[in-house]
């Protein structure tokens, strides 16, 4: 599994904004990407650090897609377009 490093860059009223970097097989990817305030209570309730749900967000979708497939940036909301599973498999992960 890849290397996942989660950056808080800002925290604003309605959501967080990160770096993420990913480290996989020599190459480093890098995101710019926000958690929105309704999608981080929907998969954790507070549970768990806001960037412990991008981190696990990131091992989600790198168990079905490559690094270089991710966006460069996106709002985490964006994960269910693609993986509606999400909703169901991450709140498990944290």
């Amino acid at each position: 599994m890849p290397e996942i490093e989660v950056t808080q860059e800002r925290e604003g009223t309605n959501q967080w904004s990160y770096t993420v970097r990913v480290f996989e097989a020599g190459r480093r990817h890098e995101y710019a990407v926000t958690l929105g305030f309704s999608d981080y209570d929907l998969w954790c309730r507070g549970r768990a650090a806001p960037s412990r749900v991008v981190e696990q967000a990131f091992a989600f979708l790198l168990e079905r897609e490559p690094a270089d497939a991710i966006l460069k940036r996106f709002d985490c909301s964006v994960i269910r377009r693609y993986f509606p599973e999400v909703d169901r498999n991450l709140p498990g992960r944290l």
